[in-house]
This record gives structure tokens, C-alpha cells and sequence, in this order.
């Protein structure tokens, strides 16, 4: 698996389903600490699917 290293300048904003969210988040692919809330309906989407993905986990 390929490592992708960004610095702070390299931000972007995208809106995505929260299906993706899920898939991105259960395969490993987006990590919790890569989720940024930019208001509160996202902060809510956001925490209920890493909620739901973490219980799902079969890795402790």
C-alpha cells in the first residue's frame, strides 16, 4: 500500500455520501484523523458513520 504524504497547504473541501464515507473508513483507506467537520450537519454524519465503523470493526 502506497503512503500519500500531505503538508497543510495541500487541502481541499469535497462532499461525498456517507455510503463512501462508510466504504472509505471500513477498508482502511480514510482514517478518523483525516476527517475534518466544517459544520454541523457534516459533524453529525461524520460522527454517527466512524461510530457505526467502529463498532463494526473486526481489528481492536
Amino acid at each position: 500500500m502506497t503512503t500519500i504524504t500531505v503538508n497543510n497547504y495541500d487541502k481541499v473541501q469535497v462532499e461525498i455520501s456517507s455510503n463512501l464515507l462508510t466504504h472509505l473508513l471500513d477498508s482502511g483507506l480514510l482514517h478518523c484523523g483525516d476527517c475534518k467537520c466544517l459544520n454541523a450537519n457534516a459533524k453529525a454524519v461524520i460522527w454517527h458513520t466512524l461510530l457505526a465503523s467502529s463498532t463494526n470493526s473486526d481489528v481492536l
